[in-house]
């Protein structure tokens, strides 16, 4: 083995051991020269090789980094995408329904929406999620919403100074941005968070998200990201306590909540989020496409007033929100019942995928999921890593900062047709067996 190589097969194995996380800096090329008695032409060449691995990214004048987690890729007919198949939609009566848009709207199906959406969506939704209906604005999706989020508490400064060149921003540079661990990976790249707490059981500790911010030396403004209802990609929830210790920390410490709300209507648990527990504090964010289908690209943005106008000239900058017909139809599908009809029959299917999946699981006895995990995916913790090529599920190393989700990976069981299920279950199976069959 040449030397450059023993110098990147010991730094990708300290990146994947979690001794260099996310975000941290590797040490330099002189201290890596000095390190292994080599010159920095050899040095050079092994951060080269890593960067080509896309372990990690030179920023010239800075150093190497290593890098946050790419989201997953989707595959058709597998378990990787965490959405709903747009096979489950019920055309026929959707058909009608848009049939009764464009009848009655006529030409306020083309018209531009108002800046926060239209108001009958906006009150129907507002009824749906029992929130104040001037709280509330319409987004092109959940994706949206966090981009929003990453831009408000960027601090970045634009032309006039602040964020967007109106006003003075919220902190200084990059936000401090506290996330759990594993979490979204969409979230992960857009606001590349400093710091994870553990999903337990209940929800993350309250007395570690205190004594964080109580150690925090960062400028940028604190941000806590959390999806704590049918959590992706576990499935559990935050017990009542620890919302509301977290709640009051988020307070004291004067800390801004971005509120995933991933898919919580498909098993309510009664429970106050963090938008009614902390309003003054929470960016509340929703999406229909991931209970409803993957095209109805809507999201609904809850936020105190001062943080709402911000958001608002934000999005205006780029986008004028969803198409009007979208709007107009997505009333229509909550006035009817049939978005209720349709997230029942998908809850019936799921009900029993998830069955399915767990007696096949149980067949191996290194693999395990988390007790009381609920909603359209599987976490699934193995004895090591799964090294599969091209393997029909989500990575585990996709999903956190650390080594810890490395040995874990996400089936997501509604991406695929009632017809192609069989076929994908059999797939999954063959995959099991070539990855844990030693186990």
């Amino acid at each position: 083995m040449h030397l450059y190589e023993r110098i990147v097969e010991d730094l990708t194995r300290s990146i994947e051991e979690g001794e260099i996380r996310p975000g941290e800096r590797l040490p330099s090329i002189r201290e890596v020269a000095e390190r292994y008695g080599c010159n920095k032409l050899t040095a050079q060449r092994s951060f080269d090789l890593l960067a080509a691995g896309g372990f990690v990214e030179n920023r010239p004048g800075s150093g190497s980094y290593v890098r946050f987690p790419a989201p997953p890729e989707e595959r058709a007919g597998d378990f990787s995408a965490a959405r709903l198949s747009e096979d489950f939609f019920p055309y026929e009566e959707a058909g009608r329904l848009f049939g009764e848009v464009l009848a009655v709207e006529r030409g306020r199906v083309f018209s531009a929406s108002g800046p926060r959406g239209e108001p009958r969506l906006i009150e129907a939704l507002a009824r749906r999620f029992a929130l104040p209906p001037e709280s509330l604005f319409l987004i092109s999706g959940g994706q949206q919403g966090l981009d929003l989020c990453r831009r408000l508490f960027s601090g970045a400064e634009g032309p006039g100074g602040g964020p967007t060149g109106r006003r003075g921003g919220i902190g200084k540079g990059a936000p401090d941005v506290l996330v759990e661990e594993p979490t979204y990976p969409g979230a992960l790249s857009l606001f590349r968070p400093r710091a994870s707490l553990p999903f337990g059981a209940e929800g993350p500790d309250p007395e570690a998200f205190e004594r964080h911010w109580a150690e925090r030396r960062g400028a940028g403004a604190p941000v806590y990201y959390a999806v704590p209802d049918l959590h992706n990609p576990t499935g559990l929830r935050y017990s009542l306590e620890r919302k509301r210790a977290i709640a009051e920390a988020a307070r004291r410490r004067e800390v801004y909540i971005v509120e995933d709300d991933y898919v919580s209507e498909l098993e309510p648990s009664g429970l106050p989020r963090f938008v009614d527990l902390a309003p003054e504090r929470t960016v509340w964010i929703k999406s229909l496409s991931k209970a409803a289908a993957p095209g109805l690209r809507i999201g609904l943005v809850a936020a105190p007033p001062g943080l709402r106008e911000e958001l608002l000239h934000l999005r205006a900058e780029t986008d004028t929100g969803p198409a009007a017909w979208l709007q107009f139809f997505a009333e229509r599908l909550l006035a009817s019942g049939l978005l209720d009809r349709h997230q029942a029959a998908c809850a019936g299917i799921a009900t029993r995928r998830r069955g399915e999946l767990l007696a096949l699981l149980a067949r191996f006895p290194g693999l395990s999921t988390p007790a009381g995990s609920r909603g359209y995916n599987l976490w699934v913790a193995a004895p090591e890593e799964p090294r599969l090529g091209a393997a029909p599920w989500a990575e585990g190393a996709r999903f956190g900062l650390g080594a810890g989700c490395r040995s874990h990976f996400r089936l997501s069981f509604m991406s695929v047709g009632e017809a192609e299920w069989p076929a994908a279950l059999a797939r999954l199976e063959r995959a099991l067996s070539a990855a844990f069959a030693r186990s």
